[in-house]
């Protein structure tokens, strides 16, 4: 019995297929000879060569024997996730009656990150599990793996359609508006008295510096849970898909920004405020 025959060279490829892609597929997962070819054609960018190698991908699953367990981790992490990603803050432990509104109000941002976190997570399990199981062959593994799981993916969608924020938004505007306000009559110099304009920066940078400990500390609770449930099951299932680019991201990164940034400025932009109206 002869042995299969080796893989064609590049030279055999160029001779038989005109569109690249065709070369790609034709080497299968061979990286390092698809390395080889798209360095021969000049495709350096890294956008370029992932969205080559995305299309040369020979089928929907790259690994179809592990996709069924890791969507399960993921149904199961998420699950867990949203019963316990925002409950349970330690803060304020030791300030007495302070200490439930201040939980409160620190599971209140985690409770943002979170739902809105498991929000993208079914969304974008439903469109690529979607998208793979229109690519699938008919009576193929991949499409008795996929429709299922795309059918468990919407049911998830459904499922996570909850509020971020348990409280109405004019809670949040009653403590943001004042604070804005201050801030413009600083800058804009209608401060007449020394010591109005004195309080108003003080009262300014006690607000700003409370906005964003809380922030901050909801937006930790937040990212330390979701990476304790769902951040690896996510990256496996992603490998068992393959060629997808990455699991979605939480927003954690994005509140801790802002808090510094919030941070930074009371302490450099009001005081700079104060000192203007104060001078003029």
């Amino acid at each position: 019995m002869r042995d299969p025959s080796p893989s064609p060279s590049t030279e055999e490829l160029e001779e038989q297929y005109d569109s690249p892609l065709e070369r790609l597929q034709l080497l299968g997962g061979d990286d390092e000879a698809i390395a080889a070819f798209l360095d021969e054609i000049d495709v350096r960018g890294p956008r370029d060569r992932e969205m080559l190698r995305e299309l040369a991908r020979p089928s929907p699953l790259a690994r179809p024997e592990r996709f069924e367990a890791d969507h399960r981790r993921v149904l199961v992490a998420l699950e867990s996730l949203r019963r316990h990603g925002h409950h349970g803050a330690r803060a304020g432990e030791k300030l007495g009656p302070f200490r439930t509104p201040i939980r409160y109000l620190v599971e209140l941002v985690a409770r943002y990150v979170v739902v809105s976190h498991c929000k993208s997570v079914a969304v974008h399990l439903r469109n690529l599990y979607w998208l793979r199981e229109m690519q699938s062959a008919s009576g193929s593994q991949e499409l008795e793996l996929l429709r299922p799981a795309r059918m468990d993916a919407q049911a998830l969608v459904e499922i996570t359609k909850g509020r971020e924020i348990g409280v109405p938004t004019f809670v949040i505007g009653g403590l943001l508006i004042p604070a804005g306000l201050s801030v413009w009559r600083l800058g804009s110099g209608t401060v007449s008295e020394w010591w109005i304009a004195l309080l108003t920066g003080v009262i300014g940078v006690a607000v700003g510096l409370i906005i964003s400990w809380f922030v901050l500390r909801g937006a930790a609770l937040a990212s330390r849970r979701i990476r304790l449930s769902v951040k690896q099951p996510l990256a496996e299932l992603w490998r068992s898909v393959g060629h997808c680019g990455s699991p979605p991201r939480d927003h954690s990164r994005r509140f801790a920004i802002v808090a510094i940034t919030l941070t930074l400025g009371v302490w450099i932009v009001l005081p700079l405020l104060v000192t203007l109206s104060l001078t003029s």
